[in-house]
């Protein structure tokens, strides 16, 4: 079992960012904690001894980091107060650079932190100004330093597909980045929301971003970058070096059941998937009252299971099992002759050109299907 615990507090709104998160004060804080305590301790007693045992937690948001890193460890010693860890479980949190200092990065490691997911977007303090984030370079820089010698697993997010404002720094970055010698890298692409302050300047003309053909080709260069340094694309968005791919995320993408704990959480479960209100006074509401905040269900049949199996399974690097797409041989040869997809033993797999149209490939393979995510999110908000 898999468990995703969302935080969906932020110190600051970033110019692009949608997410479901918000600023407030602490006492919402702390309603918000113990409700999630809560919620957890309900599930581990619906779900029975049998599947109690969890082979990865990600705290997520918003920002977790707005937590010092001792509540980070309390907070996870309050959730294995009912649930059981396995010995090897993979125990994530996203860091905004600009909360923590080295001594926070402790604390969370002695509390059974072993992986923390930097949220460094760019290492150009004009960029990071126009993007609304909170922390320069020198914090972002800080931040992997400490957290790295705290002795765990580190992942650096960063953003491609960057306005045209001064210059496009996203090479520059990643080859910094590297340099700091992180075991995981996510790469997303900047996606603007309508209603984003950053999107409103981008209309209005005062912002310009890449061309289509000017993000694909970045998008390909860091690629080319991050595999001659060492570091494999599994994913759409994830690189890492060997042994050190995000097994939580994975297991998202391979379909097993996980649990997501709080406002607007999503789980998949006994053959369905179902999300807990967005509202966190509702939530909140909800769970001190004793009653589930789960506002939507969707039971999955045979049809849809094999449907998500090959939308979630073409954004990974492994691609997905041949016999899922019997039937749609002429397309399949269409877009290898594009070179956009490519076949091994068995199996049907995106290219990196491909993965930068996956949405497109996945309509023209299941014309019938609900559209896939899209291709290169945009990032977490830590």
């Amino acid at each position: 079992m898999r468990l995703y615990m969302h935080w969906p507090f932020c110190a600051s709104r970033c110019a692009y960012c949608d997410f479901n998160s918000r600023v407030t004060g602490e006492d919402l804080k702390v309603l918000y904690r113990e409700a999630l305590v809560a919620e957890i301790s309900a599930w581990s007693q619906w779900i029975g001894e049998e599947k109690i045992n969890l082979a990865s937690i990600y705290l997520g948001g918003g920002t977790p980091s707005l937590m010092e890193g001792e509540e980070v460890a309390s907070l996870l010693g309050r959730v294995l107060e009912h649930f059981r860890r396995e010995c090897d479980a993979e125990v994530t949190v996203e860091v905004n650079p600009a909360d923590w200092s080295a001594r926070d990065f402790e604390q969370a490691r002695e509390g059974g932190v072993n992986r923390f997911s930097i949220g460094v977007q760019s290492l150009d303090d004009d960029m990071l100004a126009l993007l609304g984030r909170r922390h320069d370079v020198r914090e972002a820089k800080d931040a992997l330093r400490s957290a790295l010698d705290s002795g765990a697993t580190v992942s650096a997010d960063l953003l491609c597909a960057l306005p045209r404002v001064g210059r496009l720094a996203a090479c520059d970055s990643l080859d910094d980045v590297l340099n700091s010698g992180p075991h995981h890298v996510s790469l997303y692409g900047l996606t603007l929301e309508e209603r984003t302050p950053l999107a409103k300047r981008v209309k209005c003309g005062e912002v310009l971003l890449p061309t289509e053909d000017e993000a694909a080709d970045e998008y390909l260069a860091l690629v080319g970058m991050l595999r001659q340094r060492g570091y494999e694309q599994y994913e759409i968005s994830n690189f890492s070096r060997l042994g050190y791919e995000s097994r939580h995320n994975l297991a998202y993408w391979s379909r097993e059941e996980y649990l997501g704990m709080g406002a607007g959480a999503h789980s998949c479960l006994a053959g369905q998937r179902f999300s807990n209100t967005p509202s966190i006074l509702r939530y909140i509401m909800e769970i001190e009252a004793g009653r589930s905040a789960i506002e939507t269900r969707e039971p999955l049949d045979e049809a849809e299971q094999e449907r998500e199996e090959i939308m979630l399974g073409l954004r990974k690097a492994c691609g997905i099992r041949e016999e899922l797409l019997n039937g749609r041989q002429d397309s399949i040869a269409e877009l290898e002759a594009m070179g956009l997809v490519e076949r091994q033993p068995g199996r049907i797999r995106l290219t990196p050109r491909g993965m930068l149209v996956s949405n497109a490939i996945i309509a023209d393979l299941l014309p019938s299907t609900k559209e896939a995510d899209t291709n290169m999110e945009g990032a977490r908000c830590a």
